[in-house]
């Protein structure tokens, strides 16, 4: 893995930024949940689409602002879910399973104890 900012913040643009893997984490985490669950109940997943998205103000993380935080302020998630074999409703519940049991979106959303 190479990390890496784009040019606008001196950075060479050749790799993702850690918040950008941090996302991606998250959405591989939620994917993997999502797979490990559908298969204990006998459902078929034919393909999942995770799309996270953030924001985060660069004033907390360059310094220009005390009164923000340098981390993501909002992730947000959108999810499909393909199967041939699942309701509508499985595939709502495998939406709420993904977010309830994810170790990743637990940490992000619950910070650590």
């Amino acid at each position: 893995m190479q990390y890496d900012f784009p040019n606008q913040l001196s950075g060479q643009g050749k790799g993702l930024t850690v918040c950008e893997y941090c996302m991606g984490s998250l959405a591989a985490c939620l994917a993997q949940t999502i797979v490990a669950h559908a298969t204990s109940r006998g459902i078929q997943i034919d393909g999942i689409d995770i799309d996270v998205e953030g924001d985060v103000d660069l004033r907390g993380f360059t310094g220009i602002s005390n009164d923000v935080r340098p981390g993501a302020q909002q992730f947000r998630v959108n999810m499909n879910i393909k199967s041939t074999n699942a309701s509508k409703e499985q595939i709502n519940e495998l939406h709420e399973i993904g977010k309830k049991f994810s170790p990743a979106f637990d940490t992000l959303t619950n910070g650590l104890r």
